[in-house]
C-alpha cells in the first residue's frame, strides 16, 4: 500500500523506503517531504529513529500527523547503531525493491520511478543499480556531483569496487530484496554498513548505472557516525575494515589476484593497528586464525599474543 494514497496495485512492484533517523532534525522534513514528492505511485515507507537526542521524533510525528501518511514509524528506547537499524527495516520491509535512504539528504523526484524502470528491464543477474548524486552543503547549497569525473561503471563491477574505483553513495541505490537471502543482512559487528555489504552484492550479482542524478547527497563538517569511525587513529575502521575482506575472502571465488588485494589489505590495517598497540588486535587475530587466514606478519602475530597472555594474567 502506497504511504501517501494508499493505492494497491497487481501491476507495479512495491518499493520499500527504509528512512533511518538519528540526530537530524535540521534536516529531516525536507527529506521527508522529497518522499512525498516521488513520481512513483506505489512506495512503503519505515523510519526509525534510534534514539535521537534532539527533535527530530518530534518533528516527524507531527509530519506523518500533518500529511496524513500511513507509514511505520518505530523509535528505539536505546541507540542500536545504524547495522542494526538498517536490518530491522529490511526484515520489515515488503516490496521488491529497496531503498535505503539518509534523513539528511533530498530525493530527487522522479528517482524511484526512474530506477524501478531499469531495474525491471534487467535480468535477474542484477542486483541493484544506482544513480548519479548532486551533492550540497549545510547550508543548502550546490556542491557539485559525488565523485564527479570519476567513471560509471556497471555490470560486474566488484574489481572496480574493491580498488575504489566505482564511486556512489548509499542512498542513490535501490536494491532487489531477493538479494538479502543470498547476501545476508548488514553486519552488526560494524559501525558502517555499506563497504561490507556490497562486497557481499558484487560478488554474487550485477550492477546497473542510471545516467541521470537521483538525489541531493548532503556533505556534513560533522558526522557521529563517521567521527567515531575515524577516531583514534582509524582504528574502528581498519578493524571494520578486515572482518569485512576477511569474510570476502572465504566467499570470493577464483580472482587470485583480488583475493591477494584483501590479503594485502588485512595486513596493511593489522601493521597499523598492532603500531598503535590497539586493542582490537588480540581479537582479531584469534578471529583470523580460526577463519583459516595464516598470512599475518609475524610480529603482529607474537606481539598480539603476548599482548593477550597478559591481559589474561592480569585478569
Amino acid at each position: 500500500m502506497d504511504f501517501r494514497t494508499g493505492f494497491t496495485s497487481d501491476k507495479l512492484p512495491l518499493v520499500t523506503v527504509c528512512m533511518s533517523s538519528y540526530n537530524y532534525a535540521k534536516y529531516i522534513e525536507a527529506a521527508l517531504n522529497s518522499l512525498l514528492a516521488q513520481t512513483y505511485p506505489f512506495i512503503e515507507l519505515i523510519i526509525i529513529d534510534d534514539c535521537s537526542s534532539d527533535h527530530s521524533v518530534s518533528i516527524i510525528n507531527k509530519w506523518v500527523l500533518r500529511n496524513t501518511v500511513k507509514c511505520n514509524f518505530i523509535v528505539h528506547k536505546k541507540n542500536k547503531g545504524i547495522t542494526r537499524t538498517l536490518n530491522g527495516m529490511v526484515r520489515l520491509s515488503s516490496g521488491k525493491y529497496v531503498v535505503l535512504f539518509a534523513s539528511d539528504d533530498i530525493m530527487l523526484p522522479a528517482c524511484i520511478e526512474n530506477q524501478v524502470k531499469v531495474l525491471e528491464s534487467c535480468g535477474e543477474e542484477y542486483g541493484m543499480c544506482y544513480s548519479i548524486a548532486a551533492t550540497m552543503d549545510e547550508e543548502n547549497n550546490f556542491t557539485g556531483y559525488y565523485n564527479e569525473g570519476q567513471p560509471h561503471y556497471e555490470g560486474d563491477v566488484l574489481e572496480y569496487f574493491v580498488h575504489g574505483w566505482l564511486g556512489f553513495v548509499t542512498p542513490a541505490t535501490m536494491v532487489k530484496r531477493s538479494v538479502y537471502s543470498i547476501t545476508g543482512l548488514y553486519d552488526e559487528r560494524l559501525l558502517i554498513e555499506d563497504y561490507d555489504f556490497w562486497l557481499r552484492l558484487f560478488t554474487y550479482f550485477k550492477a546497473k548505472f542510471c545516467d541521470y542524478p537521483g538525489i541531493i547527497y548532503r556533505r556534513k563538517k560533522e558526522s557521529a557516525v563517521f567521527d567515531e569511525w575515524w577516531k583514534n587513529n582509524n582504528e574502528r575502521y581498519y578493524n571494520d575494515r578486515i572482518y569485512s575482506n576477511a569474510g570476502a575472502l572465504t566467499f570470493i571465488k577464483g580472482q587470485k589476484k583480488l583475493k591477494k588485494h584483501l590479503s594485502n589489505k588485512i595486513n596493511q590495517y593489522l601493521k597499523a593497528l598492532e603500531a598503535n598497540r590497539s586493542p582490537y588486535v588480540p581479537r582479531l587475530l584469534i578471529y583470523l586464525i580460526k577463519r583459516g587466514y595464516f598470512r599475518i606478519p609475524l610480529k603482529v602475530l607474537f606481539s598480539g599474543f603476548l599482548r593477550q597472555r597478559r591481559k589474561s594474567l592480569n585478569s
